[in-house]
């Protein structure tokens, strides 16, 4: 049995998979702080553009780069 027979992903499929980690990494630094020092008051940086619309798109593609790199075809070289 060759080497290559043995793992389940090739390079190209493990880079797509954690390319995916970090854009789910980025994509929950990118929701973290904004929070009040005082439950009393409050702090409209919680509905900003970085947490309302940036984050959610990292998010997004960070879970489905997983998938596409368990769908996609192994390249036999």
């Amino acid at each position: 049995m060759e080497n290559k027979d043995m793992f389940l992903f090739d390079r190209r499929k493990y880079l797509v998979l954690i390319a995916g980690l970090v854009m789910l990494g980025i994509g929950f630094a990118l929701m973290l702080g904004g929070g009040a020092e005082s439950p009393d008051e409050f702090n409209p940086e919680i509905f900003g553009t970085q947490r309302i619309g940036i984050a959610p798109w990292f998010l997004f593609v960070g879970l489905v780069l997983p998938i596409v790199a368990i769908m996609m075809k192994r390249k036999d070289a």
